[in-house]
């Protein structure tokens, strides 16, 4: 079945922006943990679109939704940090009391910031983004900026795009993993974390249209996750500037410096299992 460059580009969108919608649904009602994710998921998901086909689709056609996107996705960030680390750190059948006294001030934060999502998802303001996204793919509004020739590109078959697109891309990633050395500092992870997670949604998209190897979609969610595990210990840190800006339980306050140190420990293991993954990834990728 032929399949043309913009009906994939078009279809992916369409999805995200269904599940999107569906799971608003579900946050509103439940403040489900879940569906927050999933929300945040489909929002980055379709970034990672635009991204993708920018070779086709350019900046210049796609910047302003990029950009509304990115800013209606940062209103769900910090609740969903806060729901890791009390999965993480306080989900236990027991707690002592220090750890009962952090719950309670973790649940209070995420609270507050459910609080705020739920408002913004009944706002105009949402109301509008989502009107102008639907209305956006629906009417194929990236179009309009687009001289003929590249309206023409449009037509070809993804299958070719798909492949391409994924080995330059891969390419890329594997050139910039040369520059980390033999440590890896946060700022690299974090920038090597994103372009890994841009990879992976751009291999999982394009999966029906390319026999891939099983073992480099594994090998990819793999190193994403030990990546997502070094940043959630860097969010950790900024978490605990929030919950004790005004306490002063020294036990509290003791407990959580423990679970930083305990936590740089983990950031030794977890580099060590990086690199190794690192060396899988590279091998598969050839």
């Amino acid at each position: 079945m032929y399949v043309s460059i913009e009906s994939a580009f078009k279809n992916f969108l369409e999805n995200d922006c269904k599940k999107i919608q569906k799971q608003k649904k579900i946050v509103l009602a439940s403040k489900d943990t879940e569906a927050l994710h999933q929300i945040r998921v489909s929002l980055r998901r379709m970034r990672s679109v635009l991204f993708t086909f920018q070779s086709v689709i350019p900046k210049k056609a796609i910047k302003n939704l990029d950009t509304k996107i990115a800013a209606t996705a940062s209103f769900f960030d910090k609740a969903r940090d806060i729901d890791v680390y009390i999965q993480n750190y306080l989900k236990k059948e027991t707690l002592s009391p220090t750890e009962s006294l952090l719950y309670k001030i973790a649940v209070y934060y995420r609270e507050e910031e459910y609080k705020k999502i739920q408002k913004y998802l009944k706002s105009y303001k949402y109301k509008k983004f989502i009107t102008a996204l639907q209305e956006w793919i629906e009417t194929k509004k990236w179009r309009k900026e687009l001289k003929k020739k590249q309206l023409s590109a449009l037509e070809n078959e993804i299958t070719p795009f798909a492949r391409n697109f994924l080995k330059n891309y891969t390419d890329e990633i594997i050139s910039y993993g040369s520059t980390v050395g033999t440590a890896l500092q946060d700022l690299q992870a974090h920038k090597l974390r994103i372009k890994l997670k841009k990879l992976r949604y751009a291999t999982d998209l394009f999966a029906p249209y390319l026999k891939k190897k099983n073992s480099l979609r594994k090998t990819l969610k793999k190193l994403q996750d030990i990546l997502g595990k070094i940043h959630d210990i860097y969010v950790v840190k900024e978490l605990h500037k929030i919950f004790l800006q005004s306490q002063t339980d020294e036990k509290l306050i003791a407990y959580t410096q423990k679970i930083e140190a305990d936590n740089m420990n983990r950031r030794k293991e977890l580099e060590e299992a990086f690199f190794l993954t690192w060396k899988e990834f590279k091998e598969i990728a050839q």
